[in-house]
């Protein structure tokens, strides 16, 4: 069953499965959807930050004309709360509001401007509290509440976490501690040791498609078109919030504009399909920027870092202390800060090593998933203070590090995967390719260094995945990862095509929807390629093999003589028979379809920390030239050098596509990106006050680096990638920062206002 060695697919930068409808605005996103007897919903948020809500009346928002129907909370007591982990979140605010931005009714209206009208005339009465919107305001004494009671607990990787007692009557929501060694002995076994507390700012997601939902309610049927990341995961939070089975949820995905972790579990469908169901009719809520800035953010949090190291330079012990600001509901909080926790040590040999990490409410927005998912947060600290060590003790950042880098092969934890790749060889060709040696030609000039782990422990995927090759030879994808604009349906088609020797374009992505498309858990944590990859290829396989059963019968030949070239079976001698040819001889009409079938799950292990081990270790490198403006703090980026390790480049161009994207994600978050709060107010939830990365903010040297050793576990031995790009950024730019004018900075983002306090002592 060999396949012929002329035909690749797979390695080359092939034009977009998707590019053309993309470019010609053809494709169709949720916002584009148009369903018979459509209305259109808005939502009344809350303008305080912390508030009971007294009274809330909406009839005359009903009478006026053009409006369907009005949701406030007498509607909404038959159904769930609903959270990623905890159900700590209504559809709408039943007692109090919890955030500026909180939904306290919602409008369906014949057209926008209509609803929108109407929310004018729904009248509230609240009762204001007392807000906490920082973590050092929620955790203080007698701090306010944002959740009077306990958190519930909810499900962590397959296992229900019930919160410690003590945490009742605090804003704590969740611990993740980890130990091994000993971290007293460590520390009065290491000759010196350095402890630091570094501020990671909130940031916003901002996809260029801000959330969007249609549903419609027809019976106890419940039909979403949604802008999301994870189908199946929604459709399970549907299921629970409405009382419903599985069976009676649909979810349709047309192509989503961006998500990055922002897109993942529920966010307001649940409102949608409550409106729907209230108006009788299928009704579409689509986010403003602002709105989506006051759905879900990248987590806030303060990390402090005690390391203690040997006389020669090695570490011995490390203690770490990190708060994850959750803001209002949990979301994804209590996950991500378990991932922080656990990935807070670094890529190093730590023999003493302890952690504790918690989830903290605030009347803030909440915080979810991003890109990175709790990894930004503590690489910004580690690699930081990895160059404040090597610097205090006379070290070259560079060797310092080499000193104390995992190996390949080595354990991170016991029962984790071992470390895949040798971190060493990204470092130095990372340190070589920014120049780390060479001498400096004018002042204020910086380099710095930064190096990277992300694991996928604990996330414990299960996929599927359906390939059908019909009468006429092309084929049919059915996959449940979605297409963000990642470049997953081109990569996908590339490993089908490739198993079955075709070109590229006789493979087509079926619509996704989860009445016919096979499970998948989500599309998450840069595991597409190796999971759902696995899945596809599987299922390619499957075919193959059907397929060459099939062939073997008509051409009367041994199928191990066979091989796939071009869309053809072909023998040894010469001999060659369509894909068409095989199916019309074996369905004995130009009818039929051969259905190939593969499928992936994490194995679970008690030994593992996060109880399933990692699928892949997903690992980058920074190096990073700057020059510092001693009169403005104006930082300019001269040259960036990203290196990734993916295994396998299934298809380069997009792969360095994904890595510059992360790149840029970073700078944002390193120089500029801030969700600022004032008095409980979000002060910037726009694109004018709120700045992100344009053209000019693109490094001027700007260098791509695919490390291709085969050591990953998807096909062709691919790994994932596309959050590594986004860990070394801050920390590297930091350490160029100091390297080049010696002041260094512990909170983000870098701004000039900051760089020139610290360089003038007004800090």
């Amino acid at each position: 069953m060999k396949k012929a060695q002329a035909f690749r697919v797979v390695g080359n930068a092939l034009p977009r499965v998707d590019g053309e409808d993309k470019v010609t605005g053809r494709a169709v996103y949720t916002s584009d959807v148009r369903v018979p007897g459509m209305a259109y919903g808005k939502i009344l948020r809350s303008p305080y930050p912390h508030a009971r809500l007294a009274r809330i009346d909406t009839r005359k928002a009903e009478r006026l004309t053009g409006v369907i129907t009005v949701l406030s909370r007498e509607d909404i007591a038959r159904y769930e709360l609903f959270g990623a982990t905890y159900k700590d979140q209504p559809i709408v605010v039943v007692d109090k509001v919890r955030y500026v931005g909180d939904p306290v009714a919602a409008v369906a209206a014949a057209d926008g401007a209509t609803a929108e009208d109407a929310l004018a005339l729904i009248e509230t009465e609240y009762e204001e509290l007392p807000a906490v919107t920082s973590i050092e305001e929620a955790l203080a004494p007698n701090a306010p509440l944002v959740h009077e009671a306990s958190a519930g607990g909810g499900e962590l990787m397959g296992y229900h976490y019930q919160p410690p007692k003590e945490f009742r009557g605090s804003n704590l929501c969740y611990r993740f501690t980890y130990e091994r060694g000993d971290v007293a002995e460590g520390f009065k076994k290491s000759a010196y040791v350095f402890e630091d507390t570094f501020q990671f700012s909130r940031v916003h997601q901002f996809s260029m498609e801000p959330h969007a939902t249609v549903a419609h309610v027809s019976g106890d049927m419940i039909t979403l078109w949604a802008s999301t990341q994870d189908p199946f995961t929604l459709r399970e939070h549907i299921s629970a919030v409405f009382h419903v089975p599985l069976n009676k949820v649909r979810i349709i995905v047309p192509y989503v504009g961006g998500g990055y972790g922002g897109k993942l579990s529920v966010k307001t469908e649940p409102l949608a399909v409550a409106l729907s169901w209230k108006a009788g009719r299928p009704v579409k809520v689509v986010h403003s920027i602002e709105e989506s800035f006051k759905t879900v953010s990248r987590h806030p949090a303060r990390y402090r870092v005690k390391t203690g190291v040997s006389r020669d330079g090695r570490l011995i012990a490390r203690e770490c202390e990190i708060y994850m600001d959750t803001g209002a509901y949990a979301d994804a909080g209590p996950r991500v800060t378990q991932k922080a926790g656990y990935r807070a040590v670094g890529p190093y040999r730590i023999p003493h090593v302890r952690t504790d990490a918690y989830t903290v409410y605030t009347n803030t927005v909440p915080a979810g998933a991003f890109r990175g998912f709790g990894t930004l947060q503590v690489t910004w600290a580690y690699e930081s203070q990895m160059d404040i060590i090597a610097r205090k003790l006379n070290i070259d950042p560079l060797e310092f590090r080499l000193k104390n880098l995992l190996r390949k092969g080595q354990e991170y934890t016991p029962g984790d995967t071992p470390v895949d790749c040798d971190l060493s060889e990204g470092l130095l060709r990372a340190a070589t390719d920014v120049g780390w040696k060479r001498k400096k030609t004018k002042p204020n000039i910086g380099r710095g260094l930064s190096c990277c782990m992300k694991d996928g422990g604990g996330t414990y995927k299960v996929a599927s995945a359906a390939v059908k090759l019909t009468a006429d030879g092309s084929v049919f994808l059915l996959t449940g990862t979605v297409e963000l604009g990642q470049g997953a349906r081109t990569a996908l088609s590339q490993v089908v095509a490739e198993e079955l020797a075709v070109p590229l374009e006789r493979v087509i992505v079926a619509q996704l929807d989860t009445d016919a498309t096979p499970y998948d858990a989500a599309t998450n944590a840069s595991s597409s390629m190796v999971v759902m990859g696995l899945c596809v290829q599987r299922a390619a396989q499957d075919a193959r093999r059907q397929l060459l059963r099939a062939a073997a019968r008509h051409l009367k030949e041994k199928v191990e003589r066979l091989s796939l070239n071009k869309g053809k079976v072909c023998n040894a001698k010469g001999r060659s028979v369509s894909y068409e040819e095989v199916m019309t001889k074996t369905f004995g009409a130009k009818a039929g379809e051969i259905i190939g079938r593969g499928s992936y799950q994490d194995r679970k292990s008690s030994a593992a920390v996060l109880g399933s081990p990692t699928t892949f270790w997903e690992t980058s490198w920074g190096g990073v030239e700057v020059e510092v403006d001693r009169d403005s703090g104006q930082v300019k980026i001269l040259k960036y050098v990203s290196v990734a390790d993916v295994g396998k480049a299934i298809h380069p161009l997009q792969c360095e596509g994904q890595d510059e994207g992360a790149v840029m994600f970073g700078i944002g978050h390193t120089l500029m990106e801030e969700m600022i709060y004032h008095d409980g107010q979000l002060v910037n939830p726009n694109l004018i006050d709120y700045r992100v990365p344009h053209f000019g903010d693109v490094p001027e040297k700007f260098e791509t680096i695919l490390l291709e050793n085969r050591n990953g576990p998807g096909p062709y031995g691919s790994k994932g990638m596309g959050e590594g790009g986004l860990l070394p950024v801050a920390p590297a730019v930091a350490n160029a920062i100091y390297d080049a004018v010696g002041v260094r900075i512990r909170d983000l983002p870098l701004t000039p206002e900051k760089v020139w306090r610290a360089l003038h002592g007004k800090s």
